[in-house]
């Protein structure tokens, strides 16, 4: 790219900055206290959809990654990473034979099964094609989201264990609701704790009945580093923690100091005194409002000044608060209230160490939905 090697400040706007120095240091920090934890820790990619990061966190100890779509899986595997978790239900021919595909071309693969209907259509598929699919059983642990009702977990891991050519080897949740409904340190440790124990005993009970439990599966960014040995879990699917964004922020989970992603803009406009316009908008911001602090970005470097509304290629930002006015044509930076659904609005993440532009990594799995 033509930028490598030059001041941030001679990239064409807006684009996506990521500050190497913070990105290496959270990876580092969240997993050292993971692993001082006893847990092993399987990235959640769909935060950044960047196979240059992925390879930084298998570097740094990570024993895989997970997806939430194939396609994503697909552009992993190409890249080189060697154990997949997938944690989304699959379902239908096309997706089959793509999964068979992958299977065989992924040294470790696995995904989550949450239906008797999406384990039938995985067993049936790699049935035929003589080959073997690990399997984490997905129970809902309280999100309300997807997974088997805990009552049902015994029963389904059963039914599921009779059917050829798959291997239960664990079982994953997803409690949204013990990190995300709370703010500060001390919540966010307690909702770790809770959320150990809950998907511990469903675990208990799974190899009470039989089941081999090599993996319990939980985790999100907002408790990520603050789980304690024996909380219950063998391993944490976090994955914002390499960015994270104002949402975190605003819960507690890393100082603004830490937020390593930012979308660098230029000022295009300044209709009034308590108003500029930058040309990052809802194709270049993250739709998603900040969860404490009301708005759609923040300006670092220029404290109080905040973009509190977006069109499509006009993002407003109030000045009213902020420690000086904005000018014409300066460029700055912007960070989103929600780091993954930012990434995937972009083609392309600069990494910038000390201002100057060191690398460009293509977002290879940005898009990649199916």
């Amino acid at each position: 790219m033509t930028f490598i090697g030059k001041p941030l400040e001679a990239i064409d706007t807006p684009a996506l900055i990521v500050d190497m120095h913070k990105l290496e240091e959270n990876i580092l920090r969240v997993h050292r206290a993971t692993f001082d934890a006893g847990l092993d820790i399987r990235p959640h990619i769909k935060s950044h959809k960047t196979p240059e990061i992925a390879q930084m966190q298998v570097r740094a100890g990570a024993v895989g990654i997970t997806c939430a779509k194939l396609g994503e899986a697909e552009v992993m595997a190409t890249a080189g990473i060697e154990d997949i978790f997938i944690a989304y239900s699959l379902v239908g021919e096309t997706k089959m034979r793509r999964l068979v595909a992958l299977a065989k071309r992924t040294p470790r693969l696995s995904i989550s099964a949450e239906s008797l209907e999406a384990a039938r259509q995985a067993s049936s598929a790699f049935d035929a094609a003589g080959i073997e699919l690990d399997v984490m059983i997905e129970v809902d642990v309280g999100a309300g989201r997807t997974g088997v009702q805990p009552e049902r977990a015994v029963a389904f891991a059963d039914q599921v264990a009779e059917m050829p050519a798959l291997n239960i080897v664990g079982m994953m949740g997803y409690a949204s609701h013990f990190a995300y409904t709370r703010r500060g340190e001390a919540a966010l440790a307690e909702g770790a704790a809770e959320e150990g124990r809950v998907i511990g005993e469903i675990a208990g009970d799974l190899a009470a009945a039989g089941h081999e439990m090599h993996r319990i599966s939980g985790g999100s960014t907002p408790t990520a580093g603050r789980y304690q040995e024996g909380c219950g879990l063998t391993e944490i699917r976090s994955g914002s923690y390499v960015f994270y964004d104002r949402n975190q922020v605003d819960l507690g989970a890393a100082p603004m100091e830490q937020v390593a992603l930012s979308v660098l803009a230029t000022v295009v406009a300044t209709p009034t005194p308590e108003r500029a316009i930058i040309d990052a908008g809802t194709k270049g911001l993250s739709q998603q409002v900040g969860s404490v602090s009301d708005g759609y970005g923040w300006l670092p470097e220029v404290p109080g000044a905040k973009v509190v509304r977006i069109n499509d290629e006009h993002g407003f930002v109030d000045v009213r608060e902020a420690v000086r006015p904005l000018e014409i044509g300066e460029k700055v930076q912007v960070i989103p209230a929600r780091a993954p659904t930012c990434v995937n609005l972009y083609d392309w993440l600069y990494a910038v160490r000390g201002g100057v532009v060191e690398d460009a990594w293509r977002i290879a799995a940005r898009g990649r939905n199916t």
